[in-house]
């Protein structure tokens, strides 16, 4: 007797731990990738605010080298590839921020920028060089640090949240004759830009490896209602090989020193066709009500918007974006988060005047989602 219920408790423990196991502590949500239906804006927006952003000739803005849009104290910082242009919430311009150079304050090509809001500071990154740029909100310079600068690390993404500052680097290794070893992390800064704490994503060996292939305008380190959370992208057009210890298409949350997933978007036969992944994934990011993704199909040549309300388990997928009832925009349009709260979005668009000789600005608009 007492060796029957030996093995009844053997047997009921092996039950209950492998199920503990295999439970999913995240939300996995199906993509149907063959369909294609434009999400209007009014459905998931409560208001959606127009800014013509003024012209003048610091101010001129190019829409194809928009890197990110930060809002504080009323104020619109604008990130272009060789500046960073300052407008109220009237379009007014103010300012604009650094210069190109190897200065101390200069940079070469900016990548990313930040707000500390505690401090009242615009951190910048500069991709050249890996210097992080620290400047006050009129656009003196402070200080700089070359605390990442090492041999095959490049910085993707930098925000700063919660008094923490967090940075998204790749290191890049030959793995041997047939490839390279990519090994993202996320690196915790300190106030001075010293490195305190680093978590690894992946491990990921690639044919080959060129860095043109992630696109600066996408938004990868987000605040949301849930605490600070990351999405390491894949790389466009590169030959995935080997990947080890994370999983594909997944938002994570960060938790003191942990990386804990958040939610995964799951493609039939998990984006892979004839043994190649097609399904490449630029952004996951989420508010309290929707999860948003931008990717490419590379079965259909084409990149998709894709927005999911968690309220009503509807998913759209949108081949050429989102339409814009409220303001009658007639093209379709991408929209980004504010990084500093996912509550917001934004997009851009031109207005053109045919009778006039000047092409202006883009108008800038900021949505509020529903909840």
């Amino acid at each position: 007797m007492k060796k029957h219920l030996y093995y009844f408790l053997i047997l009921f423990l092996l039950f209950f731990s492998c199920k503990d196991v295999g439970k999913s502590d995240f939300q996995e949500i199906v993509v149907d990738m063959d369909s294609d239906i434009s999400l209007s804006l009014s459905a998931i927006a409560d208001e959606i605010t127009a800014i013509e952003l003024e012209l003048t000739d610091e101010s001129l803005i190019n829409p194809d080298q928009i890197y990110g849009i930060l809002l504080f104290e009323n104020q619109l910082f604008l990130t272009q590839p060789t500046k960073i242009l300052v407008f109220g919430m009237d379009g007014k311009y103010i300012r604009s921020i650094g210069s190109i150079g190897q200065g101390p304050g200069e940079f070469r090509s900016i990548g990313k920028c930040a707000i500390d809001e505690k401090n009242k500071r615009l951190i910048v990154t500069d991709m050249s060089s890996t210097n992080i740029i620290c400047y006050d909100l009129n656009g003196n310079f402070l200080f700089q640090s070359s605390a990442i600068r090492e041999s095959g690390k490049i910085m993707f993404d930098l925000n700063c949240i919660n008094d923490n500052i967090f940075v998204l680097v790749d290191e890049f290794r030959l793995f041997d004759a047939k490839g390279t070893l990519s090994q993202p992390q996320i690196y915790r800064l300190n106030h001075d830009f010293q490195i305190t704490d680093s978590m690894a994503i992946r491990k990921a060996n690639y044919e080959s490896l060129m860095f043109y292939m992630l696109m600066a305008s996408r938004e990868l380190i987000v605040s949301t209602q849930a605490g600070p959370c990351i999405f390491c992208p894949d790389y466009f057009g590169q030959k995935l090989m080997l990947s080890e210890t994370a999983m594909q298409d997944t938002l994570y949350r960060i938790e003191k020193n942990n990386l804990v997933p958040e939610l995964k978007l799951k493609f039939r036969n998990d984006g892979i066709s004839g043994g190649e992944k097609i399904i490449e994934l630029a952004n996951v990011y989420r508010s309290a009500r929707y999860v948003f993704s931008f990717y490419r199909n590379q079965a259909k040549s084409s990149f998709f918007n894709y927005c999911y309300d968690t309220k009503t388990g509807t998913g759209y997928n949108m081949k050429d974006g989102y339409t814009d009832d409220i303001h009658h925009i007639e093209k379709r349009l991408n929209i980004h988060p504010l990084i500093t709260d996912t509550e917001f979005f934004y997009y851009w668009y031109t207005h053109l005047d045919p009778d006039s000789l000047e092409e202006p600005n883009p108008t800038l608009y900021i949505g509020k989602l529903k909840k």
